[in-house]
């Protein structure tokens, strides 16, 4: 009898001294958000991967800026409306949110997993981030939405920030975005990062 108690003391104890899981962190007032990316296509019929890498700005409730430098230059521009994007200094894409209301929950979506404000996702997921080695990870598939999305579903792997989504499309393809070197700081800060960014474009 007195050896079971000793166990269950010395367990209380090993479960009290454990480290807790630490909640990711979200973006604060005044913060924005820039790192690197690299993106791993996975289409039907190809054995490997494409792969383009470059870096990304995030200017809550403002923009997303996601500019690849490799294989070629190519910069997207998210803001409130809706996408565009240009290659050699020209514009040539241009979808608005109005005709694709899809791509606005997708916007939405990355600007919120980007900055650590899970609890929007968590609400439309019907689900909760599950905690696993020190990390979390959450399945995205909106349940209510009501909208024609342009994935099926979306897997994310959680640290302190967002480290990868894994976005499945309907069709079997799926591309998985690994981010690193994520760094945080004032909005102006990130913004003169932005507009230096340009510079790189052949």
């Amino acid at each position: 009898m007195l050896s079971t108690i000793r166990f269950l003391i010395c367990a209380l104890f090993i479960v009290a001294m454990a480290p807790a899981h630490s909640a990711p962190r979200a973006l604060g007032e005044g913060e924005a958000m820039m790192g690197q990316f690299v993106q791993a296509r996975y289409l039907r019929g190809f054995d490997r991967p494409i792969l383009s890498e470059g870096e990304f700005f995030l200017l809550p409730q403002s923009a997303l800026i996601w500019q690849t430098e490799k294989p070629f230059f190519s910069r997207m521009v998210i803001d409130e409306k809706g996408l565009s994007q240009g290659l050699k200094g020209a514009e040539v894409t241009r979808l608005s949110f109005k005709q694709f209301p899809g791509f606005k929950l997708l916007r939405d979506t990355f600007e919120n997993s980007l900055s650590g404000n899970w609890q929007p996702l968590e609400e439309m997921a019907g689900a909760k981030l599950l905690p696993a080695d020190g990390k979390y990870s959450l399945r995205f598939s909106p349940k209510t939405s009501g909208l024609t999305l342009p994935f099926a579903y979306l897997n994310f792997e959680i640290g302190d920030f967002l480290e990868t989504v894994e976005i499945v499309k309907s069709n079997g393809d799926r591309d998985v975005i690994t981010f690193s070197d994520q760094r945080v700081a004032p909005v102006a800060e990130v913004s003169a990062a932005v507009d230096a960014s340009k510079e790189k474009q052949p």
